[in-house]
């Protein structure tokens, strides 16, 4: 890990998260559920340009996939590659946050099970940011730098067990458990557990900015300016800027 960089505001995450999804391939909506997605990845107490670095390369690279497909068998959900590469979380996330609320409106136990994914820890992040109203909602994955990986959301409370920064900035792909209403059990105990109330992040983080790796920062700063039109004549006529080459008032 390089060092830190300046903090970013969350209206900075906003507008160049948003952006550098789509200088990676996404289509501007997604991108701005990405954006809001990694604020959550801070309001979890993790690093939020560390965590999209992976979802972005393998999104632009082409080594992760959009094409997704559900499945149901009694009480469990899949979510399968469409087109047998790993899943890419910028796509998978926001599909399974919006099932999730379907299925939490319901009241009753549910679990989804996803196919391998580029970045698990923004599936959980997405979960997270929905406001899904559920009494417990456990994501889980195993990582072989930090094994079994859990992020478990209940009554304005987040427990992180087993991520590191490791599994974060260089994640394997992995499978991805959710289970919505359930009992626990997905991790054995373990003394890399924290909780944090995801509210008071993100009131540290909207009054003091967000605190990145140096490197991470300026890869999704790279990704951004893809997305950038260059500043001449033909790209005006084409319609960028104002759409006027000349003021003749």
């Amino acid at each position: 890990m390089s060092a830190a960089a300046t903090p970013m505001s969350l209206n900075e995450i906003g507008f160049y998260f948003t952006r550098a999804a789509v200088g990676a391939g996404a289509p501007f909506g997604l991108g701005e559920e990405f954006a809001e997605t990694s604020k959550w990845v801070a309001f979890l107490g993790l690093d939020p340009a560390a965590a999209a670095v992976p979802a972005l390369r393998g999104l632009a690279d082409g080594g992760s996939g959009i094409a997704l497909t559900l499945r149901r068998a009694e009480t469990v959900i899949s979510v399968e590659s469409g087109d047998g590469r790993i899943l890419s979380a910028i796509y998978a996330g926001p599909v399974v946050a919006d099932r999730l609320l379907v299925e939490a409106a319901h009241g009753e136990e549910c679990r989804l099970a996803l196919d391998a994914t580029d970045q698990p820890l923004l599936i959980a992040a997405a979960v997270a940011s929905a406001g899904i109203c559920a009494s417990r909602i456990a994501v889980s994955w195993r990582s072989p730098n930090a094994g079994r990986i859990v992020v478990e959301l209940s009554h304005g409370t987040a427990t992180l067990t087993g991520l590191n920064a490791a599994a974060i900035a260089a994640p394997d792909p992995a499978r991805v458990e959710i289970v919505l209403n359930g009992a626990g059990g997905e991790s054995p105990p373990s003394s890399h557990t924290r909780t944090i109330r995801p509210a008071d992040s993100r009131s540290g983080a909207a009054e003091r900015g967000v605190v990145m790796d140096g490197a991470a920062q300026l890869t999704v700063y790279d990704y951004f300016s893809r997305c950038l039109v260059p500043s001449t004549g033909r790209s005006r006529i084409a319609g960028a800027g104002a759409g006027k080459l000349t003021d003749n008032c």
